[in-house]
């Protein structure tokens, strides 16, 4: 699988050429924090989405964000968040990454991820951001 780099030029033909993930359903993610500095830690996610570019097929998105040194993932019996209904929110700057999977349907800015409000319940920030596309397999 061939990852290609996010930056702020191209992450957001990225997010619309998924229609910004609205409805995209999240069937993996995978955590890796391993001692030392944050910027041997990943976090990776699998997520199924419409691809727009090809007449509206569904894909296996594959996002890994590098670097993390902050992240919350809330999963529960009265909340799931595995699906996006709002879809997520990525900004990708020269000195780090903001991926929010819960951007809520408001304004949004990466300043306010971290702030305790109604939204951001699912986030990661790091200092990169990879991501690779494959036909499946859909769970």
């Amino acid at each position: 699988m061939n990852f290609e780099r996010l930056s702020a030029e191209n992450s957001k033909a990225f997010t619309a050429r998924f229609g910004q993930f609205e409805d995209g359903v999240i069937t993996g993610i995978r955590l890796h924090v391993p001692r030392g500095s944050a910027a041997g830690r990943t976090v990776s996610f699998d997520i199924q989405a419409v691809d727009m570019a090809t007449d509206n097929e569904w894909r296996l998105v594959h996002i890994t964000i590098g670097g993390v040194h902050d992240y919350r993932f809330v999963c529960s019996e009265q909340q799931s968040y595995f699906v996006l209904s709002d879809g997520l929110k990525l900004d990708c700057a020269p000195e780090r990454c903001v991926l929010d999977l819960d951007p809520g349907p408001d304004e949004w800015s990466p300043e306010q991820v971290h702030s305790q409000h109604e939204y951001s319940e699912q986030y990661a920030i790091g200092l990169w951001c990879d991501y690779a596309v494959s036909d499946g397999p859909f769970i």
